[in-house]
């Protein structure tokens, strides 16, 4: 995510009850995504999980960028 999106996004969050949640999950998936980048080696359920983590956190970012593009 870009900054100057982070920074519409935070700036909504504050107003907007949906924004701020799915902005928390954006950042929890963020958190796990770090911690099995972390591991030398995934096992085939990790790389699963890895895979299943990006698309959940791409498809609240792209529900994040639109309910910004309505707001403003």
């Amino acid at each position: 995510m870009e900054s100057a999106d982070r920074k519409k996004i935070l700036e909504l969050a504050k107003r907007n009850f949906t924004i701020r949640k799915l902005y928390r999950e954006h950042q929890d998936l963020e958190e796990k995504l770090a911690r099995l980048g972390n591991k030398r080696y995934l096992t085939a359920q990790e790389e699963v999980e890895q895979k299943t983590l990006k698309i959940r956190k791409l498809r609240g970012v792209d529900t994040m960028l639109s309910l910004v593009a309505n707001a403003f």
